[in-house]
Order: structure tokens, then sequence, then C-alpha cells
């Protein structure tokens, strides 16, 4: 089943918050999907920016005005907030105007109250499906399929949490986050509900999530999932779960904050008044150096996290949020939801409707893996494989760019750079051949070195900034290298730096570059992986760092000319000619890496000074042998 199958017959759905950093996005991936189904905006105000989408105002405070409106709708979205004070009003509106509703609920306080309408939405024959999101939500998924897996033996479970701040937030979020911070909060422990003293620093209080520098400090929160767990309508013997640990964390939010804001117990206006302060400092605060665009999921049971699954990605909390809700759509589209009439969590779901929600993630590009990260360290994949936007090639993350012309590095990268060059067999071979104030002074002259190459290419530097970034990374390796070099022999250096370079290189290439997984997930997967990487090409060519030529041998048959590399201009140049090839090989592994689950067969003939000839067969061997049948017949 794939999305493009759907029957959307005349089905009209309208988005209540719209415009908000989730409305927003689940307006572009339905209209993406659904281009020519009725999909409709509605808010207070119209800040929509998306014009080809119809708007209407909306303020549910209007009770019968809204009624009416929501008549003319099949389906109405839910992604307005603070839902900790809307509560179950916007649903009890769509049980009126008899219309079925999906939210994307964060709240427990009103995921209690939305569950109490199950009854009346019965009577009224519709169906609510409720916590659609991240946490709950994809949470709830990646938990229930452990738990009725039997994971844990005690029916303990854990969920992590990690949202970097590369993405500022919405206006509706701090309050979200601030109805966490309190002395008490609400939990499942030991089969039941119970209020208990917020665990600030009680163990297992901090979590290292794969790839960070350092285990980080988690703020415990009573999730919406709690209430369902200890509903007499959960399935305790298929998913048997007694206690679930929920935490989360957020870059540059400290503990200690959230807990002094629990201590003094702020008033409403006191949260209105600190909830516009965390707006505003976190749209200042996404454009910092160290802002990270991760976020991480981690369910596990027994505080056992390689037990347990995980996601992880360059990809906003809002945009996992925003893909969740359209899975749920897509389901609702497609006649998948076998519960209806009534209010549903992912956790009251049966055990095929989470599968197809699953299967429509994956469409998506959202899926989650093992816990245990030594196939992820095995892989060099410290990024995650994550995609926000599986539309068509042009909408994969970094299309037409390169390391020079790309938005922002990530924030990691400087440090998983010196940790693959502390681990690598250079800096191991030269602490066993230098003592203390020889690697010192070996480290002194290559600082020289460095210097002194970039004054000696100054004349490419002074071209573009890119060029000046891209003189600065040559020299720095060229210098380290002709100094090991000199230190070990040719002999010694040459293997032991293409190593690190290339072990490096396929790290970093991972996260320039998408998951093989996001290319098989395409229309045309072989041809995607083509153009992706004839836009990266395109782009190296325009900047002048190479040249490439293409040539159409037959159908679906290509010839790849490259040549003028810089990159081996620059190393003959500094008198290091054996790494002239160095960056094509890294790409012809990168190359392969995302070509992986597709039809195209890359044939790669690598040519002295960084040139390379390239035969690309991009229909399949399945489709040949189709073909050849059609013809001999």
């Amino acid at each position: 089943m794939t999305i493009s199958s759907f029957i959307t017959h005349a089905k009209k759905i309208i988005v209540i918050g719209g415009t908000g950093e989730t409305g927003q996005r689940i307006l572009k991936y339905l209209k993406q999907s659904y281009p020519d189904i009725s999909i409709t905006c509605a808010s207070r105000q119209n800040t929509l920016t998306q014009k080809d989408i119809p708007f209407v105002t909306l303020d549910i405070n209007n009770k019968q005005q809204t009624i009416e409106l929501l008549k003319n709708y099949n389906l109405a979205i839910l992604a307005m907030g603070p839902m900790e004070r809307l509560l179950d009003a916007p649903h009890q509106l769509c049980l009126d105007a008899g219309i079925d509703c999906i939210d994307i609920n964060d709240s427990a306080s009103a995921s209690k109250a939305i569950l109490a309408l199950h009854t009346a939405a019965q009577k009224k024959q519709c169906s609510i499906y409720t916590g659609m999101g991240l946490s709950p939500g994809i949470t709830s998924l990646m938990l229930m399929q452990l738990a009725q897996a039997k994971k844990s033996t005690t029916g303990t479970y854990c969920s992590r949490l990690y949202m970097g701040a590369a993405y500022g937030g919405g206006k509706t979020s701090p309050y979200s986050m601030l109805a966490n911070f309190t002395k008490k909060i609400t939990v499942f422990q030991q089969g039941k509900l119970q209020t208990i003293a917020t665990p600030w620093k009680k163990d297992p209080y901090q979590f290292h999530f794969f790839g960070q520098e350092k285990p980080l400090a988690m703020i415990p929160y009573g999730t919406p999932e709690v209430i369902s767990l200890s509903s007499e309508r959960y399935d305790q013997q298929l998913a048997p779960i007694t206690t679930f640990d929920s935490r989360f964390h957020i870059q540059f939010f400290p503990l200690a904050m959230a807990k002094a804001i629990a201590n003094f117990n702020p008033s409403t206006k006191t949260i209105n008044f600190l909830a516009k302060k965390f707006y505003s400092s976190g749209q200042s605060i996404k454009y910092k150096p160290k802002a990270d665009p991760d976020t991480y999921i981690c369910i596990f049971p027994d505080n056992q996290p390689k037990q347990g699954i995980m996601l992880q990605g360059s990809i906003s909390s809002y945009d996992l949020t925003a893909l969740m809700a359209c899975a749920v759509i897509d389901c609702w589209l497609n006649n998948k939801l076998k519960e209806k009439n009534g209010v549903y969590p992912v956790e009251f779901l049966s055990t095929t409707t989470r599968e197809y929600l699953v299967q429509m993630l994956e469409q998506r590009g959202i899926s989650w893996r093992t816990g245990d990260t030594d196939a992820l360290k095995h892989q060099n994949n410290y990024f995650g494989w994550l995609e926000s936007n599986i539309y068509n090639v042009q909408t994969l993350r970094h299309y037409g760019k390169n390391w020079y012309t790309v938005d922002k590095v990530h924030p990691r990268m400087v440090y998983l750079q010196k940790q693959f060059l502390f681990q690598s067999e250079v800096w191991q071979s030269l602490k066993s051949k230098l003592n203390r104030f020889q690697l010192t002074s070996f480290v002194i002259k290559m600082l020289i070195r460095w210097k002194k190459q970039k004054k000696q290419l100054e004349q490419y530097a002074q071209k573009s900034i890119e060029w000046k970034n891209l003189i600065k990374d040559l020299t720095m390796f060229t210098s380290g290298y002709s100094l090991f070099r000199e230190t070990v022999g040719k002999e010694i250096a040459y293997p032991l730096y293409r190593k690190m370079f290339l072990d490096t290189g396929d790290m970093e290439m991972q996260w320039l570059w998408p998951q093989a997984e996001a290319f098989a997930l395409l229309a045309n997967p072989a041809e995607a992986v083509y153009q992706y990487w004839l836009a990266f090409l395109d782009s190296y060519q325009q900047l002048g760092i190479l040249n490439y030529s293409q040539t159409m041998l037959s159908k679906d048959c290509y010839h790849i000319h490259i040549d003028q590399c810089i990159y081996a201009e620059v190393f003959n140049k500094l008198e290091c000619p054996e790494l002239a090839n160095l960056v094509r090989e890294m790409e012809h592994y990168a190359f392969t890496r995302i070509a992986s689950k597709t039809p195209l067969i890359i044939d790669w003939h690598q040519k002295a000074n960084g040139e390379a000839d390239v035969f690309l067969n991009l229909q399949s061997i399945t489709d040949k042998q189709t073909a050849n049948k059609v013809n001999s017949s």
C-alpha cells in the first residue's frame, strides 16, 4: 500500500490551527500527497504562507459559528493549542457538527477529558483519534511494539526524547513545556496511575543519546500515554505494561531551570509571560552556531537502551508530529482505521491498525531501528536516517548542495571529526612513536605548515568564500599528512591516512546526503539517485571545483566524465600527489551507498588526478528481462 494509491473521492479536510508550526507542515505534506483533495486552513488570523490553500477565519469560542462551519467538512485536524487550556472543547464541537477529528494533543490533562468523550462519540457515530503526534503518537507506536513483543519481563518501559534548538519552536509549544514543570507529576507505576513528587534527579535521570558528546539531564513529565495505560479499555494481556517512565531534554534548557519554575509554582499570568519569553528566546537561540537540528526518540525496556528501539535524524519535532498526523490521515482516507465511532489513542488501536500506521510513516520517511547502536557505529552513521520531506528528489535534504554551499554544517561535525582523528591508526601511530613533548611539537609544526600552505594558495582562496573554506580544509589535511609522511615514511603514512580520510568522509557524507532508504521510497529510485548526484556535480561545477559532462549511451544508460578537479590540482601543488584521487574515492563510496537500495548499476573507472569515467545503468535486471521477453515475442 502506498500513499498514491489512496482514493480520496470528495472528502473535505479542515486543519484548525493550520497557521502554527505543526499546522503549516500538515497542510504542506497533505497538499503534496493529495493535490486534488479539498484542504482548508482555519485559524483566528491568516498568517498562512501557502497561498494555494483556502483559508477561513475561525474562533472556536464562537461555538455555533464553528459548528456550522465544521458541518461542511468530513474530517477536522486539530493542530491548535495550548491543549492544557482547550482540553476537549474542540472535540466537542466536532461531535456537535457530526464529523471525525484527529488531534496532536500532548497534554495529559486534555487526554483525560478527551477520552471521557468515548460514549458521546459512539452515540454521534463519530471517531476521535487523539494523541496522534510525536509524543504521544510515534512514541506510542514504538512502545506498543515493544510491549506486545513482551520485551520487558517486568512490564517496565522508558521513553527518552531529545529535541534540538535549531527550529525555534511555535507560540503554543512553551505552554506544553511549562505544564510539565510541577512539583508533582502523574505517572503510571506498578500497574496504576499515581501522583508522585517529580523525580528531578532520581536515577536514571541522565541519558546518553547516540552520537552526542555526553549524557544529558532529562526532565521527567507525565505523558498522556499514562492516562490510556490506566484505562479499563487498555488491553494489558496483549501488551503488558506496569510502569512507563517518560523524560525529555530540550537543547540549551537546563533541568535546574525547570525545577526552579516548578518550585515557584507560577500563576496563569506568569505562565503567559514565561511562554512569550520562551518563544522569543527560542527564535533567537535557533541561530546559535551549536543549535542542533536533530530529534531523537529512544523507547526501551528495563533501563536497557540496547534492547529497545530508536529513531534519529536532522528533523524537527514539528515535522515528526505533522508526519504522524498525516499517516493517520492516510489511513483515514483509505479506510484503514478499523476502530470507529469512539475515542481512540494509539494504545486502543488494534495490532492491524497500528501496522498500517507504521507502514504509512515509513512511506513518509519515518522509521525506527534497534537500540543496539553498534551497527550504526559500524556504518559510520552518526546523524540518523530520518527525512522530513520525501516527496520528490528535489525535496530531499541538501539537494543541489555541496560542502561549500550547504546552509550550515551540523554542529556536532567538528566533535565527530576530532573523535575519528583520535581513534584513528594515524593518531595511535604518532602516540606510539613520539613522546608527549615530541607530539606537542608535531602539532605546533603542523599548525605552522598549515598557515604557510594557506598563504601559498592565497590566489585560490580569494576567489570566493566557498573557495576560502575549501582551501582551509585541504591545507589542514595536507599539512598534517605531509608532516606525518616525513615522520613515519610514505609506505606507512599513505594507507593509514587514506583509511582515516575515507572513514571520516563516510561519516560526513552520511550527513550531507540522505540515506539509501529515502531514495528507495521515491517513484523512480534509480533515476532519483542519478538526478541527486548530477545536482551535486552541478553545484561543484558552478563553483569551478570540477568539470563534468554526461552522454546518453542508450535508453537508461549514461556516461559521466569528471575532470579538471581542483582537489587533485591542490594536492599536487602541495606536493602530495598520492592524495589526488581520495575525494573522488570517497564520493564513489557515498554514491554507491545511496544507490544500494535501488536498481541503479554503477560502473566507476577511476583515473589519475581526480578524473573518473562513470557508466550508469538505470534499468533493473527485472526490467531488462521483461523488455527482452516483449521484444522476443
